[in-house]
């Protein structure tokens, strides 16, 4: 009876993930979408002075030209990606060192409905720009637009999968607007970089890996395998902290594991994290984490009990608070709802300075990027 019970649980979280994409497609080709997300999105867009979100930004052909000769001595530092992601959380808040990336006079925003994709985009004083995708729940923006943390549970079911979501594939389409809009304004690619936490963090690393633009992710999982990458990860950072069981959700930082292995691998047998991975807090959490999965798939009954029983190891390690105190940042802005819990577990890495180069290594100097 387990092994049909097991087989009901697999082929329904494969019919879910059909279905929300099927669903996804219809609401993008009638228009709906459009609309509803335009209506969803104008409180946040009034009130945090944001480009009104309008979706043909997503039907933008830009060629993204992949950074050459790109010096990631001088790529923002882990701080600045940490409190852009951290960003997308609040409704007003700035990160420090940086402003607005201005269209039309209004900070170039978008929320998808659909998908949950939702960014914001930002211009430091070095005038760089960094496209910040916004995680699930969407922090103090679930009171303006609740919907989206709704879509966002579906799209975290296509990543679940192993598939790559709608998300995904959305925060590729505005990405090709943004470096449109950048290079209008004189910067190129060498000078726009990705960040995003969670659900965010995981548009970003695809976006990475689509288009070879570097960045830093923070508790994003895996993401399939593609042939035809552009990038090579070596300009960008996946953060990811001991205990978390979605930045754990991985072949690369759960080797093995059934909570992992249980769905067919991505597109080329492989969900592993996007460029170099830096882990923080303490590794014996991670070892507490795969005992508790360590019989996932023995049972549907069993996976419900483990996921109620990695819930609080969710709470304590996932969110952007637990980032910050393990790395020794400040915070700034400070979301309400996603930053209630500050706490750091394990050793802190002083990294919030550092650049891309000093993070990932000699392999990130200069001119060397894609020797």
């Amino acid at each position: 009876m387990s092994g049909l019970v097991k087989k009901i649980w697999e082929d329904g979280r494969l019919l879910a993930g059909a279905i929300i994409q099927g669903a996804n497609e219809l609401f993008n080709m009638t228009g709906l979408n459009n609309f509803f997300s335009r209506v969803a999105a104008t409180a946040q867009s009034l009130i945090g002075h944001t480009t009104p979100t309008d979706l043909s930004v997503l039907h933008d052909n830009t060629v993204i030209k992949a950074p050459e000769n790109q010096d990631l001595g001088k790529s923002p530092t882990a701080s600045q990606f940490l409190n852009a992601a951290n960003a997308g959380y609040t409704v007003t808040g700035t990160p420090e060192g940086m402003k607005p990336f201005l269209v039309d006079g209004k900070q170039l925003a978008v929320t998808d409905l659909g998908s949950a994709m939702s960014a914001k985009v930002w211009l430091t004083d070095q005038k760089q720009v960094i496209i910040a995708f916004q995680g699930t729940t969407g922090g103090d923006n679930i009171v303006l637009n609740p919907l989206v943390a709704l879509t966002g549970v579906a799209s975290d079911i296509q990543v679940w999968n192993q598939t790559v979501s709608q998300a995904q594939k959305d925060a590729l389409s505005f990405t090709r607007y943004v470096v449109d809009m950048a290079q209008k304004s004189g910067i190129d690619t060498n000078n726009i970089f990705l960040t995003g936490h969670s659900l965010g963090g995981i548009e970003a690393s695809y976006v990475g890996q689509q288009t070879g633009l570097g960045g830093m992710s923070f508790e994003a999982t895996g993401i399939p395998d593609a042939a035809a990458a552009v990038g090579t990860g070596k300009n960008f950072v996946s953060v990811v902290t001991h205990g978390d069981p979605v930045g754990n959700y991985a072949s690369d930082t759960e080797k093995g594991s059934p909570f992992v292995t249980a769905m067919k691998p991505g597109a080329n047998n492989a969900f592993n994290h996007y460029g170099k991975v830096v882990m923080l807090g303490a590794p014996e959490d991670s070892v507490k984490l795969k005992a508790k999965l360590d019989d996932w798939n023995a049972s549907s009954f069993k996976n419900i009990a483990s996921l109620i029983d990695v819930v609080p190891d969710f709470i304590k390690f996932h969110l952007p608070g637990t980032q910050a105190a393990d790395m020794g940042i400040k915070l700034s802005p400070h979301s309400i709802l996603a930053d209630a819990i500050v706490t750091g577990h394990g050793p802190v890495l002083p990294i919030g300075d550092s650049n891309l180069s000093q993070i990932i290594g000699p392999s990130a100097h200069q001119n060397s990027f894609f020797d």
